[in-house]
C-alpha cells in the first residue's frame, strides 16, 4: 500500500488517515481467512496384506474425526455451533472408472476394484462412494477432538475375493485423497490422504477331476482311460509345472485287490500332446493354464491319461483292481 500526503494536509492528520484505513482493511480480512472451520483427522494406509485362495473377501475400515463447526473455528460452546459434513474421495492415480475405485498392479495394465463405504457413526447411516462424486452433506458434525461420542465417521474398503482369485500376482496399490466439506454454510473443506495396497501370491489351481474307469480286460490289448481337468494360473503366461504320486511304495503308480497289485503309466497334456509322468520324477513343464477364471469357466484346459499294458493285465488275478492318483501343480 503506498500513501500519499497532500501538501495542505497535515503530515499527523494525513498518516492517521491511512493507518484507519490499513486497520479497517485488516479487521475485513480477519473474518474471511478465519472461515475454514472443517478438520479430518489423517488417516493410515489401507495395507490389506496377502490375500489367501479361498479367503473370500478382504476388507479393513478406519475411524475419523470429521470437524464441522460454524464460526470460524475449530471449537464450538454449544451443538448450535456443529454443522453436518459431507465427502468427497478422489483418485490420484487415474485408475479408477467413472463409477468404480481401482487399484493397479506395481507392472501396469492390471487392476482389481475396490469398494468404498463412509459411515456417520453417530447415525449409523452408511453410503457407497464413487470417484470424484461427493456424498449429501448430512453426516453429523463435531468439533476439534470429537468429544460429542468419539469418532464419527468410517471408512471401509473392500475387495471382493473374485476380483482377487481372478487378479495377477503381484502387489496391487493406489493413492487417495478423502475431501471433507462442512463449516458455516457447507463449502469449507479439509483433506486426508492415503493409499489402498494388497499382494496377490502366486496360485495355481487344478480343479474338475474325475474318477476313470477302465472297464473289463477282453483279453487282450492294452487299456486306458482318460479325463479333461481345469489348470488355473494368475498369471498371463500360464506357466506351471505338474506331477504324479500314486498309493504304491514309493509313490508307484499301482492299482490293487486283495493285496495284489498292478502297475500303470500316467500321460499328462496341456493342449499340445500326450507327454509321460514319472512316479516320484521331475515335475513336467506345462502351459496353457487359464487366467481368466479359477475354473475356465466350465471349460476345461488339460487332460490326465492312464495305461495298463496288456502284459500285466493278462498275468493279473482275476479281481476288481482300484488305486489312488495324485497330480499336484505348482506355478513357476
Amino acid at each position: 500500500m503506498i500513501f500519499g500526503i497532500s501538501p495542505n494536509s497535515h503530515p499527523d492528520r494525513g498518516l492517521r488517515r491511512g493507518w484507519v484505513l490499513l486497520c479497517l482493511l485488516l479487521a475485513g480480512l480477519i473474518p474471511a481467512l478465519a472461515q475454514a472451520a472443517v478438520a479430518v483427522t489423517p488417516l493410515a494406509d489401507f495395507d490389506l496384506g496377502n490375500w489367501a485362495p479361498g479367503a473370500g473377501n478382504m476388507t479393513a475400515s478406519r475411524d475419523l474425526c470429521a470437524v464441522s463447526v460454524v464460526g470460524g473455528r475449530l471449537t464450538a460452546n454449544n451443538d448450535n455451533q456443529l454443522r453436518p459434513w459431507g465427502a468427497t474421495l478422489h483418485d490420484h492415480n487415474g485408475a479408477s472408472s467413472a463409477s468404480v475405485f481401482r487399484i493397479e498392479h506395481e507392472g501396469g495394465g492390471s487392476f482389481i476394484d475396490v469398494e468404498v463405504r463412509l459411515r456417520d457413526l453417530r447415525t449409523g447411516a452408511e453410503q457407497a462412494l464413487a470417484p470424484s462424486v461427493g456424498t449429501d452433506t448430512d453426516k453429523t458434525g463435531d468439533e476439534l477432538g470429537c468429544p460429542r461420542g468419539g469418532p464419527n465417521g468410517r471408512l471401509t474398503v473392500r475387495i471382493l475375493g473374485g476380483g482377487l482369485a481372478a487378479a495377477r500376482a503381484g502387489t496391487y496399490e493406489g493413492q487417495f485423497t478423502l475431501e471433507i466439506n462442512g463449516g458455516s454454510n457447507g463449502s469449507d473443506t479439509a483433506s486426508t490422504s492415503f493409499g489402498i495396497r494388497v499382494n496377490v501370491p502366486d496360485l495355481v489351481r487344478i480343479s474338475n477331476l474325475n474318477d476313470i474307469a477302465l472297464g473289463f480286460f477282453p483279453g487282450s490289448a492294452e487299456m486306458s482311460g482318460s479325463d479333461t481337468l481345469c489348470v488355473y494360473r494368475n498369471d498371463p503366461a500360464g506357466a506351471y509345472t505338474v506331477e504324479a504320486s500314486g498309493q504304491g511304495s514309493g509313490n508307484a503308480f499301482v492299482v490293487a485287490q486283495n493285496g495284489a497289485e498292478l502297475p500303470f503309466l500316467v500321460d499328462f497334456s496341456d493342449g499340445n500332446g500326450w507327454r509321460p509322468l514319472a512316479a516320484g520324477g521331475a515335475p513336467l513343464a506345462a502351459g496353457n493354464a487359464s487366467s481368466a477364471s479359477m475354473d475356465c469357466g466350465g471349460a476345461t484346459n488339460a487332460s490326465v491319461r492312464v495305461r495298463i499294458q496288456e502284459d500285466t493285465l493278462a498275468n493279473a488275478e482275476p479281481g476288481s483292481y482300484a488305486g489312488r492318483l495324485t497330480l499336484t501343480v505348482a506355478p513357476i
